[in-house]
Parts: C-alpha cells; sequence; structure tokens
C-alpha cells in the first residue's frame, strides 16, 4: 500500500495536526468535519499525525492554559482507527514522530523517559494491535490539486521523489535504504525550512507530477505556538493545536477545486480557522 496519497477533484479538506491525547480538541474536529459532510458529501478530513502521548499530570498542573487536560491518547486512537477503517476514502491518518515511536521509531520523551512504554503499560493487548495496525497503515504524505502538501514534518531536500516516499515499508524491522531512511526522517521530525530549501524540495517532487499536480506550499505539524500558527516565508504552513492556548488553536479548510500559490493564500479567515470557533 503506498504511503502517499493524491487528493483532487472538488469538496472542502479539513486539515489538522498534533492532537497529543487532547479529547476536547478531538470532538471539536469530529464536529467540523461533521458539518462540513453535511455541506458537501465531498468533504476529507487528514489529521497530520501525533495523536498519542499528552501531558503527565505534573506538566498539566504546571501550564493548565497550554496543557491542563488528561490524556485520552487511547481513545483517540480506538476513534480513528475505526474512522479510516469505515471511511478510508474520507478519513486520511498521517503519521506523525509520537506514533512512530509505536513501530520502534525513534522514541520520544517529552512527558516521560519512555513515552510508548506508558502509553502501551495502560492499554489492552488488543487496543495496542489496533494502535499498531492503525500506524503501520499510516500516510506519509499527502498532495493535493491545490497546491498544497501535507506532511507531518516539514521536509527538507532529502524527500526527493512522492513515488520513492509512498514506497517506504512502516513495519518494525522493515528494510530501507538509507535515502528512503533520510526521506522517512525528514518527513517525520524536520521542524520548519528555510523557504529555499522547500522550494528545491517542491521542485524536486513536481519534476515527476504533471503540471496540474504540482505543490507549491506545504501544510504541516510538528511544531508549537502558543498563537496557534506560524509560517515559514513563502511556501510553509503550521496550524497549531497542541501547545497553544485553547481560543487561539487552528485547523486549515482546504478548497480542492482552488489553487494555493503561496502561504497569503492559506492565511485567510475561511481557510485557517480556529478550531474552537
Amino acid at each position: 500500500m503506498s504511503k502517499v496519497c493524491h487528493l483532487s477533484g472538488e469538496g472542502p479538506v479539513l486539515v489538522s495536526t498534533d492532537l497529543h491525547g487532547c479529547w476536547e480538541d478531538f470532538v471539536a474536529l469530529e464536529r467540523r468535519f461533521e458539518a462540513l459532510c453535511q455541506r458537501d458529501p465531498r468533504a476529507r478530513w487528514v489529521l497530520l499525525g501525533d495523536l498519542v502521548h499528552g501531558p503527565s499530570p505534573e506538566i498539566a498542573a504546571r501550564q493548565p492554559r497550554l496543557y491542563g487536560y488528561e490524556d485520552a491518547s487511547a481513545a483517540i486512537v480506538a476513534r480513528v482507527a475505526e474512522r479510516v477503517a469505515r471511511e478510508p476514502e474520507r478519513v486520511l491518518f498521517v503519521l506523525g514522530n509520537h506514533d512512530h515511536a509505536h513501530l520502534d521509531g525513534r522514541p520520544t520523551r517529552k512527558f516521560y523517559d519512555d513515552e510508548r512504554a506508558h502509553l502501551e503499560s495502560g492499554m489492552s493487548p488488543e487496543a495496542v494491535a489496533q494502535l499498531r495496525g492503525l500506524f503501520e497503515g499510516a500516510l506519509l504524505a499527502v498532495s493535493t490539486s491545490c497546491g498544497a502538501l501535507l506532511t507531518h514534518g516539514s521536509p527538507g531536500a532529502e524527500l526527493t521523489s512522492l513515488e520513492d516516499l509512498g514506497a517506504i515499508d512502516l513495519r518494525p524491522g522493515a528494510s530501507r535504504t538509507q535515502a528512503q531512511r533520510d526521506m522517512l526522517e525528514t518527513v517525520l521530525w524536520s521542524y520548519g525550512q528555510l523557504p529555499e530549501i522547500t522550494d528545491q524540495m517542491l521542485a524536486q517532487i513536481n519534476h515527476a507530477l504533471p503540471p496540474a499536480e504540482a505543490q507549491h506550499v506545504v501544510i504541516h505539524g510538528h511544531d508549537r505556538d502558543e498563537d496557534g500558527w506560524f509560517v515559514e516565508g513563502h511556501n510553509q504552513l503550521c496550524p497549531v493545536i497542541f501547545g497553544a492556548h485553547r481560543a487561539d488553536r487552528r485547523c486549515v479548510i482546504l478548497d480542492l477545486s482552488a489553487r494555493y500559490a503561496s502561504v497569503s493564500d492559506l492565511c485567510t479567515p475561511d481557510v485557517l480557522v480556529r478550531v474552537h470557533g
């Protein structure tokens, strides 16, 4: 199964990032998606990874405005797995670095010394199997006919081909070339790039794409900002949920029939919207 999906045609696409176990944010996004579906049955939802690993009680108590919630990672994984299985063409899940830790990826230690072990120790064997199944079947990138490339991290020049990225096997212990390891590292772990690096990466992947499917901007997660969003130059946007104040948390609603040539086309009230608003 390819790890890259292309969305084309018409209809809205809800793009959200980095829930990190916040049930309230997930429910708000789910309700927004259902409202989009009622208005347009062609609506899709792309979740850009890091469903799991919420704050420890100590951090939640110390910084309640940003992290004051109980970790509902297991419940969110179960709901997303159910929706992806039921609506595979409408609900798309892109892997994040915290999710990848459960597939023997690089360990994450944001709130606990071993976040993978901490989460799985409180889950049943059946729930752990469901979690790993969702993550093994995840996408690594979504390209769109409106010109926005959707990834967890903001990839650098290591990403040379969407076709090659799509061939990566996410199963633990899978054999990978050095080029595949480099691409996996950049789409999972890279923060914002210098704009000229993103231009280089986009030119590389566009070389193999028809002009009508060329990608011009990157929408990514992986980072945090208390104001709920930030940009890097003319070609990268990060809508932020985790690590933003509740009223400022953002998601994106794309129009597949539109064409986004730069970040300025995305930074409008009808595209960059508040999760709770």
